[in-house]
């Protein structure tokens, strides 16, 4: 894939939607340029870490075992973390009754 964008006076520039989607960038997603080895850049799209995404959805519940949390994390970047929630709130909700 060969795409191209415009510099602007400001130095901005507009990511084409066919990268955007290619590296699966979201409005808010951050990116950083690594220089290569060859002195090239690159473009790599930063992953959230755990303090990134730390406090995004509020929770009650029962403490959560490792694999809910590394589901949860996955469902949040895709955008129905508060569903899997729910979920797992219910399931609590059947275990004490």
């Amino acid at each position: 894939m060969n795409v191209s964008a415009k510099v602007t006076s400001k130095g901005q520039i507009t990511l084409p939607g066919e990268l955007r989607k290619a590296l699966g960038i979201k409005p808010g997603d951050r990116v950083n340029f690594r220089k290569t080895d060859k002195g090239n850049y690159e473009l790599v799209t930063k992953s959230k870490t755990m303090e990134d995404i730390k406090g995004i959805i509020p929770y009650d519940g029962p403490p959560l075992s490792t694999d809910d949390i590394v589901e949860l994390v996955k469902r949040t970047r895709r955008g129905d973390g508060a569903d899997y929630l729910d979920e797992l709130r219910k399931k609590a909700a059947l275990k004490t009754n």
